[in-house]
C-alpha cells in the first residue's frame, strides 16, 4: 500500500495556482501537444523507452510509513535567528527536520564528522511569519521558496525552505493555516489560498 502524499495530509490549504489568460491556456495546450507528439516519435523511432516518462514529472513526496523519518524532500534551512546552537553551525546551514514523532535541527559537522542533532519542543514553537522567500516572484506554489520565521522560548529562527515543507511543520505542529480566514486578515503572509 501507497503512503499518502504529504499535500493530501496537510491542515492548511493548498496555496492558489496561477490563474492563465486565454493566451497563455493557448500556448500552454500547444506546448503540451507538441510534446506528446515528440514523446510519441521518439518512441517510435527507438529513441525512448516506452515506460521512460520521467521527463514529465516528479512523484510528490509521501508521508513515511516510519513515523520517527522525515520527509526527505522536505527540508527547511535555518538561515537566521537566536537559538544558542546557532553559534556552533559554521560555514553549512543547519536543517530543520519534522517527522510525526519528533522536530530536529541537524547542525553540519566538519568533513566525515557525524551530524548533531539539536531536539526541538514543536509544542513551544508558533508561527510568526510567512512570506516569499527572497528572490521568489510568486505565484504561491507547493514548491515555492518561502521564509518563514518560528519562534520558542529563547528562540526564533527564520527558515527557508518550500511551502509544503513549511506546512508540513505546521500541520504537525498544530500551527493554523496562516491563510485561514480565522487566523487575521489573511493571515500573517497574505499568501493566496484556494477556497
Amino acid at each position: 500500500m501507497t503512503s499518502p502524499r504529504v499535500q493530501d495530509v496537510i491542515s492548511w490549504r493548498r496555496p492558489r495556482r496561477q490563474r492563465r489568460g486565454v493566451r497563455e491556456s493557448a500556448g500552454a495546450a500547444t506546448g503540451l501537444v507538441r510534446a506528446a507528439v515528440d514523446l510519441a516519435l521518439s518512441i517510435a523511432n527507438g529513441n525512448a523507452p516506452a515506460g521512460d516518462v520521467s521527463s514529465l514529472g516528479d512523484e510528490p513526496p509521501r508521508v513515511p510509513r516510519d513515523p520517527a523519518a522525515p520527509v526527505p524532500e522536505l527540508p527547511c534551512v535555518v538561515v537566521g535567528g537566536t537559538a544558542g546552537w546557532l553559534r556552533r553551525a559554521d560555514g553549512e546551514r543547519p536543517t530543520l527536520w519534522a517527522a510525526r514523532e519528533r522536530t530536529w535541527v541537524a547542525l553540519p559537522t566538519a568533513a566525515g564528522g557525524a551530524s548533531d542533532d539539536v531536539e526541538l519542543d514543536r509544542t513551544t514553537l508558533t508561527l510568526r511569519s510567512l512570506t516569499l522567500a527572497p528572490g521568489e516572484q510568486g505565484p504561491w506554489t507547493l514548491d515555492g521558496r518561502c521564509t518563514a520565521t518560528v519562534t520558542g522560548p529563547g528562540t526564533e529562527l527564520v527558515l527557508e525552505g518550500p511551502w509544503l515543507a513549511i506546512a508540513w511543520l505546521g500541520h504537525l505542529a498544530g500551527w493554523r493555516d496562516p491563510g485561514s480566514p480565522d487566523h487575521g486578515a489573511r493571515g500573517p503572509s497574505g499568501a493566496p489560498h484556494d477556497g
